[in-house]
């Protein structure tokens, strides 16, 4: 499966992708060589990804989002009426102590979109991911 990255900026209503990339490196490149306030983040997306068989299979996507601590905040299985299904898994530290206005008090949180047959799995997914940014130092 062929992978895309995609330097996204904005938020809510203003959210848009800036420009698409064969690799990762090519996209940090190009955040690093046209210099912007307004970059969020690296998407990964998967070109033709087999999502109707995942949904034939049981898997539904699912929203997480999870503190440091590993407790969840959040679980929802996304409704079908309003989504926009992709089997590629979506990781993302909300940094909601440095983005909301003060006095906002709630701590930052892993926000994760997944693939899986029930909350138990998509809480494990999300959790293993929480596990591994920690490990790693990018969730200080």
């Amino acid at each position: 499966m062929k992978t895309i990255y995609a330097v996204n900026s904005g938020c809510y209503s203003d959210y848009h992708v800036v420009a698409l990339f064969s690799s990762k490196e090519k996209a940090q490149a190009f955040m690093t060589a046209v210099p912007d306030d307004d970059y969020n983040e690296i998407e990964e997306f998967q070109l033709d990804p087999p999502t109707a068989d995942l949904i034939r299979r049981g898997y539904w996507q699912w929203h997480i989002r999870m503190l440091r601590d590993g407790t969840v905040e959040h679980a929802m299985k996304a409704d079908t009426a309003c989504s926009s299904y992709t089997p590629t898994p979506y990781h993302a530290i909300w940094r909601r102590s440095q983005t909301m206005h003060p006095p906002y008090t709630r701590p930052d949180c892993l926000q994760s979109t997944v693939m899986a047959k029930n909350e138990k799995h998509a809480i494990k997914i999300a959790n293993e991911h929480r596990v591994q940014l920690i490990a790693t130092g990018q969730w200080d």
